[in-house]
């Protein structure tokens, strides 16, 4: 495979074993997508809270869920990006080692932060499925992929995703028409469903009989066929970050209805002009803020159903809905960080070794 440079000329392939240089700006991509997620679930709560559920107004608010399909996306992206070019039949093992060192241990402690609002509504199955990272494994609509800890349900597909990888990347390598495949893959990934059938947004025959992990495998395929994708046409200037921002922005805040789901276009275009391209945003996103934002992130994520409970119970929310909401964010973007520092990372290399 050949990867493509930031002035559009290809480069030759890695050696074997080699390993390519980090894309910053997608690690300060995810923070941006987890806080949307954050942002999403604060402000879910509090219209039910006050019965602002249909209030127009946060309509951009009530889409953070989509920043899922950009999570798959990017996921498909990263690790293609980081495994293609050094991937043997003996590969696997030490992929998934790996892949469980990064996730299996902040997964875990967010578990265990919530034992206390879990255990009076504990099963056998739904203990042995959250551990085992398979309560996803199902079709919706079920309560299953929301026990223990509701955002981890995206990290049972995750796993799904990783014992795919190698298939997935077979399939890649024999690819020749990258753009066919790309377009072919949007489609499907919009006929599904995608972000709305997670959330039983869309019942329909697919989310009844297909399993969950399989309706989002098109995203993280998406995200594969971006890696080394060169378009004829070269992008030139600003303008193609600025109207792929644009489309972004007009799909999540305005009453586009089912078109939303073309979000899928704008989201697989930001991350291949992040990475492909210099931009303003791009610089943003490399800073070192931004980028320490990003790898705590991971964290971000998964405890912030725990840190919003645990607050709850020092009456938090008496603070009012505005202060009440900027504390629970500032706590649990703290917590993240020092999470990732102290953690998550002495786990990661503790496990790999």
């Amino acid at each position: 495979m050949q990867c493509t440079s930031d002035a559009g000329h290809k480069v030759e392939p890695l050696l074997p074993g080699s390993r390519r240089p980090p894309i910053e700006s997608l690690t300060g991509l995810r923070f941006l997508a987890a806080l949307y997620v954050v942002l999403y679930h604060t402000h879910a709560r509090v219209a039910k809270a006050h019965r602002l559920l249909h209030v127009r107004g946060l309509l951009f608010l009530r889409h953070g869920y989509l920043a899922v399909t950009l999570f798959f996306i990017l996921s498909g992206f990263v690790l293609t990006y980081n495994y293609a070019d050094r991937w043997t039949q003996s590969s696997f093992p030490k992929f998934f080692r790996a892949r469980l060192a990064r996730i299996y241990p902040v997964y875990v402690l967010a578990l265990l932060c919530q034992v206390h609002f879990y255990w009076k509504h504990a099963t056998f199955l739904k203990t042995a499925a959250v551990l085992l990272m398979v309560q996803s494994w199902t079709v919706m609509p079920s309560d299953l992929p929301g026990a223990w800890n509701f955002p981890a349900w995206t990290l049972s597909i995750e796993i799904f995703f990783y014992l795919c990888f190698p298939f997935l990347l077979f399939t890649l390598r024999r690819i020749r028409r990258r753009t066919l495949a790309l377009w072919i893959t949007c489609l499907v990934s919009i006929a599904l469903g995608g972000a709305q059938a997670a959330l039983a947004g869309r019942v329909s025959w697919f989310t009844v009989h297909i399993p969950l992990p399989l309706l989002r495998l098109p995203e993280f395929y998406l995200g594969m066929l971006l890696v080394d994708y060169s378009p004829k046409k070269t992008p030139i200037g600003r303008w193609p970050m600025i109207a792929t921002l644009a489309a972004t922005f007009a799909l999540l805040a305005l009453n586009t209805h089912r078109f939303v789901l073309l979000i899928i276009f704008p989201f697989g275009a930001l991350i291949w002009l992040l990475a492909n391209r210099p931009s303003l945003l791009r610089r943003v996103l490399e800073s070192k803020l931004f980028v320490l934002l990003g790898a705590a992130s991971y964290a971000i994520y998964l405890l912030q159903d725990p840190v919003s409970r645990w607050l709850n119970l020092w009456n938090v929310s008496n603070l009012g809905v505005l202060a009440g909401s900027f504390l629970y964010i500032c706590v649990l973007t703290v917590v993240g960080i020092a999470v990732f520092f102290w953690f998550e990372q002495p786990m990661r290399w503790w496990i790999r070794r």
